[in-house]
């Protein structure tokens, strides 16, 4: 059955699933659409209104994580653990990266030095937990790749563009994170899963909001 994949072409929660879909050398078409004017058809096709959107034949499945799991049905070699509670155990490390997103996304716009300095202090506390998890294992749940470990690399992805533009090294103290980030970024077929010039873009499009972090 064929796949198709809707994206906006900076979206980091769009960057994980195709990431895994390339990684994995699953076929897909993929789709960008105007994020601000949505054509009509997908608004018809999810009235969610969010990406990325998969398109399975006439359905229709929503949310990275719930894509990067059907994804992973897919394949007969599984990324995830067979037993029960070790699968929960991985999901919630990947769900742990949505807040880390999250973060990075409100630092790109904050506006004042008091919103950003917030800002990497709520990172810090999310890194001090990352850095204590990969002390113990290679990956984020085991010393071998995981379907978790696709969550987490938009992080570095977003990383490795802003950095340049950072008047501060934000994985300083953190060495198990900084070696993560660049395993998962070499990982086969994941560079590929960038949109042409996607750090330029992204930084074209954060500069639109005037942050803090471009004024210093």
């Amino acid at each position: 059955m064929s796949l198709t994949l809707v994206s906006y072409n900076i979206s980091p929660f769009v960057l994980r699933v195709t990431a895994a879909l390339n990684y994995l050398q699953i076929p897909f078409e993929q789709k960008d659409i105007d994020i601000i004017n949505k054509p009509e058809w997908f608004v018809k096709a999810n009235p969610l209104e969010k990406v990325p959107t998969l398109l399975v034949g006439d359905k229709v499945i929503q949310e990275s994580l719930v894509i990067l799991e059907y994804i992973n049905s897919l394949t007969p070699n599984s990324l995830l653990p067979n037993d029960p509670l070790e699968k929960a155990i991985n999901r919630g490390r990947a769900e742990f990266s949505n807040d880390v997103v999250g973060i990075f996304l409100g630092l790109t716009a904050a506006s004042t030095e008091e919103a950003y300095n917030n800002g990497l202090a709520e990172l810090k506390w999310y890194f001090d937990k990352l850095e204590n998890w990969l002390n113990q294992t290679k990956f984020i749940y085991s010393d071998e790749l995981t379907l978790a470990d696709f969550a987490y690399i938009p992080i570095f992805a977003i990383l490795q563009a802003l950095s340049p533009h950072l008047k501060v090294n934000l994985l300083e103290g953190y060495p198990k994170v900084q070696q993560y980030g660049t395993t998962l970024l070499a990982l086969p077929r994941v560079a590929a899963s960038k949109p042409e010039g996607y750090e330029q873009i992204l930084l074209e499009r954060i500069k639109t909001r005037k942050p803090y972090f471009l004024s210093v």
